[in-house]
């Protein structure tokens, strides 16, 4: 139970228990109920949907549902993502991609990340029928998966609580969480749920070479980007084949 209140505390505003330091295997064992907590986070997003959707026509509900969305994880994938892209468009060394990412600071790249995932997030939703109850349960269950692919067997590019999760990332979390996953996905989605965890692991496994190629190793906003990516990519699938 404490690891996911980690989970929950790690990845969301949820702030009960009050929050408090977790040490480090407690973040590792957290690893476990990622995809657990982005299931639930889809589950808010299908009751709003449901409760919503008479009374909203399609492009004000997609607005809708991604705002929810950015409030319950407190934008904080999404300010990783926007650190993430302000870095790499810096350029430079790895000491200076770093330094850039650590400045409070949007720039210009980092900005454009940002608008661009929400405004896709928003056009695949709008743009759904059938399929839309189903993508809102798989995204953020998919997003919250890539981050623990991307967890395991990484390199920390500097210290901080991206560094602590790895230190103590473990085969057996990585197992149990795809495992989830693979239920959930595979149980609400059938085939197309599958494919799509076949498309993250590539995604995240790609990104993962190139940030250790990049920086080093990974770093909490790397985190945030790379789930940030996989929840809109599979957004966008949905859309797409539905």
């Amino acid at each position: 139970m404490r690891s996911f209140l980690a989970a929950l505390q790690f990845l969301t505003v949820c702030p009960w228990p009050k929050r408090a330091d977790r040490s480090g295997d407690e973040i590792g064992q957290a690893s476990i109920f990622f995809p657990l907590v982005g299931f639930g986070l889809g589950l808010i997003l299908l009751l709003v949907n449901l409760l919503l959707e008479l009374y909203f026509p399609s492009g004000l509900l997609s607005v809708a549902l991604v705002t929810v969305l950015i409030l319950l994880t407190r934008g904080l994938h999404l300010d990783g993502l926007g650190d993430t892209f302000d870095g790499l468009g810096a350029g430079g060394d790895q000491e200076n991609v770093l330094r850039v990412m650590d400045d409070s600071h949007t720039g210009v790249f980092g900005l454009l990340a940002i608008v661009l995932v929400i405004l896709f997030k928003i056009r695949a939703i709008e743009v759904m029928s059938e399929e839309r109850w189903r993508a809102l349960l798989i995204a953020p269950l998919l997003g919250r998966w890539a981050m623990v692919l991307l967890a395991y067997r990484a390199k920390a590019a500097k210290e901080g609580l991206g560094s602590i999760l790895i230190g103590h990332m473990d085969g057996k979390f990585l197992f149990l969480g795809t495992l989830m996953t693979l239920a959930l996905a595979g149980g609400f989605s059938g085939a197309m749920g599958i494919g799509l965890m076949a498309w993250i692991f590539i995604f995240t496994i790609v990104c993962k070479s190139y940030l250790h190629r990049r920086l080093g190793g990974v770093t909490g906003d790397t985190f945030g980007a790379v789930g940030e990516l996989s929840e809109t990519s599979a957004l966008v699938l949905f859309a797409l084949v539905q």
